[in-house]
């Protein structure tokens, strides 16, 4: 019998499994092993994973910072297919949709136009690209349009169009004509007749400049049960059982399963949107990736999460009195783990040398390299 860090109830032994403590959308699944643990039950992997790890994922302005790292590391010469950029629903209503759905505009690298329309769900009002599990499940259309700027590099329209929406049960619609290259070959189907009225319909709304309505969603307490998560897994892992007992710990558990109506968890910390403070936003990430760092402050530890130097996040993950000296001195100002997805590296650096990075006074050869890569092309798109 083992008990779940989640959930705190005991269960077999064969109902755990492997949990990353820091999520794979973050770049987790490159993180050391000590950033992992088989102390969560399956159920909370689930679960946890779809109701709020997703929740926070899907926001749209940390969908869209998770999305900018690979532009900033972005190599023509490479063949990888950029992301699109969500821009919320927009006010068009293309023939025959239906009253639970919605029409998504997504923009590709050049300015591609990409109408999806797909199901709503009321409960994730807030979601990019909806529930995710619905739209795995049901099938959906969307419509994709080439910009004029595709004109002078195809191959990444091309590539962007190949890898949208992998993993979703799709049916991609080309509503521009390619001349020496199939559609199909990047899984593109044929229109149907109701296909070929919603091209003429987003033709005629959408390739003379005329302007559009979008609207995002957002649900203000999207972060506090997936920063009480990230906490709570932290904490255990880095410093052991210990560290998430007492009163602190226990309004994590409370923000962790945190519902609208609750009343809210006296936890210490300070959202993405709520922060006056600019120092840990500017300072304590880098540009192109995600920054987690443990830092003692005032009896505390505070874990500051920071996604792009765009976003920034801080709470209370653990009380220094409860955990062992050696592992609080060994932290020394503060540990940083550095998440660059698109290239599967995890950097750990000690805090100061961080700031002095930043603050350019030392030298990385690990950060030296990444933004290298990254200032390499960095007016490319400007100049095409």
């Amino acid at each position: 019998m083992k008990t779940c860090i989640y959930c705190r109830q005991k269960k077999e032994d064969e109902k755990f499994g492997l949990e990353h403590v820091i999520p794979q959308f973050l770049g987790g699944s490159q993180a050391p092993d000590r950033l992992k643990t088989r102390d969560v039950c399956i159920t909370c992997n689930n679960n946890l994973g779809l109701f709020v790890d997703a929740a926070f994922e899907k926001d749209f302005m940390v969908f869209n910072q998770l999305n900018e790292v690979s532009y900033s590391l972005f190599d023509p010469k490479l063949n990888n297919g950029l992301p699109l950029r969500c821009m919320g629903v927009c006010d068009l209503l293309p023939p025959n949709i239906k009253s639970d759905e919605v029409c998504e505009l997504w923009l590709g690298p050049l300015g591609e136009q990409v109408f999806w329309v797909r199901p709503h769900d009321e409960q994730k009002y807030w979601y990019s690209g909806g529930n995710p599990r619905a739209v795995k499940k049901i099938r959906s259309r969307a419509y994709f349009l080439f910009s004029t700027r595709s004109n002078k590099a195809p191959e990444i329209s091309w590539n962007a169009f190949k890898d949208a929406f992998v993993g979703k049960k799709v049916e991609k619609i080309l509503c521009t004509t390619v001349e020496g290259a199939d559609p199909k070959s990047i899984g593109f189907s044929e229109p149907s007749e109701l296909d070929l009225e919603r091209i003429n319909y987003f033709r005629s709304n959408c390739s003379n400049g005329q302007e559009r309505k979008n609207r995002v969603s957002m649900y203000m307490d999207f972060d506090i049960r997936f920063l009480a998560k990230l906490a709570i897994g932290i904490s255990y892992v880095c410093f052991g059982e210990s560290a998430i007992v007492g009163s602190a710990a226990d309004e994590l558990y409370k923000a962790l399963w945190f519902k609208p109506n609750d009343e809210k968890p006296k936890i210490k910390g300070a959202g993405a949107y709520n922060q006056n403070d600019l120092f840990l936003k500017q300072q304590c990430g880098i540009d192109f990736g995600t920054t987690i760092s443990l830092i003692p402050s005032n009896g505390h530890i505070a874990l500051n999460l920071n996604i792009n130097r765009q976003l920034n996040w801080v709470i209370s993950c653990a009380e220094i009195e409860r955990i062992a000296p050696n592992l609080v001195d060994s932290l020394g100002l503060g540990k940083c783990f550095l998440l660059i997805k698109p290239l599967n590296r995890v950097l750990e650096l000690n805090l100061e040398d961080l700031l002095a990075f930043n603050g350019g006074s030392t030298f990385n050869s690990d950060l030296v390299e990444i933004k290298n890569k990254v200032d390499a092309h960095r007016d490319f798109f400007i100049n095409l």
